[in-house]
């Protein structure tokens, strides 16, 4: 798995992208501060895939895909079909073959892991990796099975790992324990995010503290978790009256001064599922580039996003 990157939700795909065959690039604006920093995807620094080394590739004809998620990274190609092995495991399935990408979060990443959901994905690709796996239901010569279909991923500053058919308690550090949670959708890893605090400030202000669509429950904003994303991604809007205040532009009028925010080292506060979770600054501050890793949503979309960095202090 090294050199390659996890995209647990959010991939309309849902597949493995074993390639990133390059035709041609754009840039990407990455700072959501300063709109004028450019930063390019370089081809050279991935290891591609080359269907022609394999002897059971096969293309799938007129089938390709485009995609663009919510932090902005755009991908497009074609649909190709073999036999993947993930681990011990392995099985005949279709996956995405990548020929452009425009986003500078994928330099040195080979290919996107796709452990995404059934319901996310494109009718082209009807099964994502983890389920494909997962499946006995194919050719028993092409596959060896996982039998629960469950998947963990464990992360540090510098280090990560997949635990496939559930999770390694000894990997859990010391004091801590797993926290659950039932996700708010059957299409993606989204979790409710109740509250999300910052410089003693709530970025999430809510016009109602009950949930008006669960009598009872508190509310709470969908929070897709990521790994295809880097950053924290807030909306900035207030959702159709669901919020008072945009939670980016509030975040932005607080670090607007690198040195300001340098000095304080303040952390990000977050609540899901009515666990509270906190989010060191080294997680969410990109110390190289002086600014933060936080980024504003699209506008139609309803959520947020909590990305890769943020993974090391959440135990979900």
């Amino acid at each position: 798995l090294q050199n390659i990157k996890t995209l647990m939700t959010f991939n309309v795909i849902a597949q493995i992208f074993l390639a990133v065959i390059l035709g041609n690039w754009k840039t990407l604006a990455f700072d959501p501060f300063e709109k004028n920093v450019d930063a390019p995807f370089v081809a050279n620094f991935s290891r591609k895939f080359h269907p022609r080394m394999s002897m059971s590739f096969a293309q799938v004809l007129f089938d390709g895909f485009h995609l663009k998620y919510a932090d902005t990274a755009d991908l497009s190609g074609y649909i190709g079909q073999d036999i993947v092995q993930l681990g011990h495991y392995y099985a005949r399935t279709k996956f995405g073959c990548i020929t452009r990408c425009d986003s500078a979060d994928f330099n040195g990443v080979d290919g996107i892991l796709g452990m995404g959901m059934p319901d996310a994905a494109m009718a082209s690709i009807p099964e994502p990796l983890l389920f494909a796996i997962t499946d006995n239901t194919g050719d028993p010569v092409s596959q060896r099975i996982l039998s629960e279909r469950k998947f963990t991923m464990v992360v540090t500053r510098t280090a990560g790992e997949l635990q496939l058919g559930g999770f390694d308690k000894h990997a859990i550090a010391p004091g801590h324990e797993m926290q659950f949670v039932k996700t708010t959708s059957t299409a993606e890893y989204s979790v409710p995010i109740n509250s999300i605090r910052f410089d003693g400030q709530e970025l999430l202000d809510f016009a109602t503290v009950m949930n008006p669509r669960v009598p009872g429950r508190m509310s709470w904003l969908p929070g897709i978790l990521d790994s295809g994303t880097s950053c924290l991604v807030l909306p900035d809007s207030k959702l159709q009256g669901v919020l008072r205040s945009k939670p980016f532009s509030r975040f932005v009028s607080l670090v607007r001064d690198p040195l300001y925010a340098e000095t304080r080292r303040l952390a990000i506060e977050v609540t899901i599922g009515g666990h509270r979770f906190e989010i060191p600054f080294v997680e969410w501050w990109l110390a190289a580039d002086r600014r933060p890793c936080v980024q504003a949503a699209p506008p139609a979309f309803m959520g947020g996003l909590l990305g890769d960095r943020l993974f090391p202090p959440l135990r979900l």
